[in-house]
């Protein structure tokens, strides 16, 4: 793999958490704000369930892509047959979203297929990096961003983990979400010693990124008492005063457990409409007229949370 290129896939645990929503952002956000190329910027959409692809193409746009067979299966089947004068650029389809120029590889309608026969090969990891090293990925691009299906299927999550040399593990501030994060980081352990690393290295490359909190919530409280940032209190709350309160307690403790597993942003998204519906540029904005604390909530959190992934990507923190 080049030196040169970072190298980052965005995993999860459980569905819904919004990861494929910040795996768009932090592309926008290094064409827009980092001055990344987009033309060496490639999104690499590795769900089969094409999310990511899809909230960034319309219906007609999609279906030339798998008409013209610019998909990662119809990558992986040409390398196969020893096509290999091809370039992954050629697979590629570039979009424009809010005037942002993006390029994506998606995933294509056969894409469970060709993990059944990665898997069937005994070292799925290692094929599946070495057809994106032949094609040219590592060298072409500088910055390559994979969305993972959730973990319901480990194949897509263990794919990406060998593709890529940093990971962002996104989750809910949720019990459920945290348990279930602590048990897909305990399977993924065992694949540290397919990269020479030690388990410190190895877990250096994760960097946990709560998202979707809902302010004026227990959940909310909980992360303010851990010192994140980006959210707002239940009204009135306050910690010494409700000591109690199990269903917060047990988050916290839920969520240390984690932080002391993997490295955490400080930053947490809300759930906010502007998000859910992609405007990254309404988000960047810098808004007159509104409060300090105003302005800070979103914008900066945002984009304070984003550097944050650009770092650990880029092994800066």
């Amino acid at each position: 793999m080049s030196s040169t290129c970072k190298v980052v896939s965005f995993v999860s645990a459980s569905g819904g958490v919004g990861k494929t929503t910040l795996a768009i952002f932090l592309a926008k956000w290094l064409v827009e704000k980092r001055h990344v190329s987009p033309l060496k910027l490639l999104i690499l959409d590795l769900d089969p369930t094409a999310g990511l692809s899809l909230s960034l193409m319309d219906e007609d746009k999609y279906d030339n892509s798998l008409t013209k067979g610019s998909t990662l299966v119809n990558l992986y089947r040409d390398y196969n047959k020893g096509l290999i004068t091809r370039k992954i650029s050629d697979y590629v389809t570039p979009v424009k979203h809010e005037g942002v120029e993006l390029n994506i590889l998606p995933p294509g309608e056969d894409l469970e297929q060709i993990v059944e026969e990665l898997w069937n090969t005994g070292r799925p990891g290692p094929e599946f990096r070495e057809v994106l090293e032949k094609s040219g990925a590592y060298n072409l691009y500088d910055f390559i961003i994979i969305d993972s299906a959730p973990f319901f299927d480990v194949r897509y999550t263990v794919l990406s983990i060998y593709a890529a040399t940093r990971y962002v593990v996104v989750l809910r501030p949720s019990i459920v979400d945290s348990r279930r994060t602590a048990r897909m980081l305990r399977r993924l352990m065992k694949y540290a010693k397919d990269f020479g690393l030690s388990t410190p290295d190895y877990l250096a490359r994760f960097l946990g990124v709560i998202n979707l909190a809902k302010s004026g919530t227990i959940e909310a409280d909980a992360l303010l008492n851990l010192n994140f940032v980006g959210v707002k209190p239940v009204r009135g709350f306050n910690p010494f005063k409700h000591p109690s309160d199990e269903r917060r307690k047990n988050l916290e403790k839920s969520i240390e457990g984690l932080r002391k597993v993997i490295n955490f942003s400080n930053y947490v998204l809300p759930l906010n409409a502007d998000i859910s519906r992609l405007e990254f540029k309404e988000i960047m904005k810098e808004k007159e007229g509104k409060s300090p604390d105003d302005q800070h909530d979103l914008h900066n959190t945002t984009k304070n949370l984003l550097n944050d992934i650009w770092l650990h990507a880029t092994c800066q923190k």
